[in-house]
């Protein structure tokens, strides 16, 4: 078994033991205080460890937080433009299209926290495939609030 299989087999044991809510709050408190660029990169290794269902719930909250943030200046059809992808794919769960998109996210980090913060929210179950640099933080904040 590997370093980070081990981290993610300790990770999904940890995070079955919460409350799936609590996981959510605890994702959504951590990438709100997340480095914008480090959330990318944690976002973008996390690509390789998300289920297809995980990924497609990843692409359309990317599309979704791109139409609908006030921070946002363009929608999603501009930002995957702008990303050199194309919506359909993003949605698809595509990981290189998704990666793009998280790559030009930086660029608006209100955007790239919001919609990381919305995925986890509703995909509570996906927390326990994130990056170990993600799960790590998350059950950081689980175990202070316990």
């Amino acid at each position: 078994m590997s370093f980070l299989d081990g981290i993610g087999k300790l990770a999904g044991q940890f995070l079955g033991g919460a409350d799936p809510q609590q996981a959510a709050d605890a994702a959504s408190e951590h990438v709100a205080s997340s480095d914008p660029s480090e959330l990318a990169g944690h976002l973008t290794q996390s690509l390789g460890t998300l289920d297809p269902s995980a990924l497609q719930g990843l692409g359309q909250q990317l599309l979704e937080t791109f139409t609908n943030h006030p921070a946002s200046t363009e929608d999603a059809n501009a930002a995957t433009a702008s990303a050199g992808v194309s919506p359909a794919d993003v949605a698809a769960g595509d990981q290189g299209a998704i990666g793009s998109l998280i790559a030009y996210a930086k660029s608006n980090p209100q955007v790239l926290q919001s919609a990381a913060s919305a995925f986890m929210q509703k995909n509570p179950s996906a927390i326990a495939q994130l990056a170990p640099g993600l799960l790590q933080g998350i059950m950081g904040r689980l175990g202070a609030g316990q």
